[in-house]
C-alpha cells in the first residue's frame, strides 16, 4: 500500500471560503499569528499558511478517550488568501492528519471530536482574518 492509498487520505475534512476586508497579505498574517500564538506549527508562505497542531503519536497512544488523546487531535488547517476588489477571499481546508489507518472507520466518538475540532481550527482562522460571514 503506498502513500497515496485511501487509508492514508483525510477521514475527516472541510474546506470553506470566506470574504474578509483584510488585505490578502493582511489576513495571512493574522492566521499566521493567531496560531503561533496557540503553540501550533506554522508554515508561511507569501499569502498561504499551512498550520499543523496536535500530535500523531500522542493520538494514537492515547486515542479518543482520555484527555491526553483528544487535546493532541492531529489536525492541519491550509489557508490561502486572494486579493479581492475589496480585501481578500479565502479558502480555507481544515483536515485531519491522522495518516494510515487499518479501517476506515471512526471509533468511540472519535468523528465528532475531529468535527469539533476542524471547527474550532476553521473559526479561529475566521476571527483572525476579520471574517464576518462564514460559509
Amino acid at each position: 500500500m503506498g502513500l497515496d492509498s485511501p487509508k492514508n487520505k483525510p477521514m475527516f475534512e472541510r474546506t470553506e471560503r470566506w470574504a474578509s476586508s483584510l488585505t490578502a497579505s493582511a489576513a495571512s498574517d493574522a492566521v499566521s499569528r493567531a496560531f503561533s500564538a496557540r503553540n501550533a506549527t506554522v508554515d508561511q508562505d507569501g499569502n498561504a499558511v499551512r498550520i499543523r497542531c496536535g500530535s500523531n503519536w500522542q493520538y494514537r497512544l492515547w486515542g479518543n478517550l482520555f484527555p491526553a488523546g483528544r487535546q493532541n487531535i492531529p489536525v492541519a488547517l491550509v489557508i490561502e488568501a486572494t486579493p479581492a476588489a475589496e480585501g481578500s477571499v479565502i479558502e480555507a481546508h481544515a483536515f485531519d492528519t491522522f495518516g494510515f489507518r487499518l479501517v476506515e472507520k471512526a471509533f468511540f466518538g472519535a468523528k465528532e471530536t475531529f468535527e469539533e475540532r476542524l471547527e474550532e481550527l476553521l473559526a479561529v482562522a475566521a476571527a483572525a482574518a476579520k471574517v464576518e460571514s462564514r460559509s
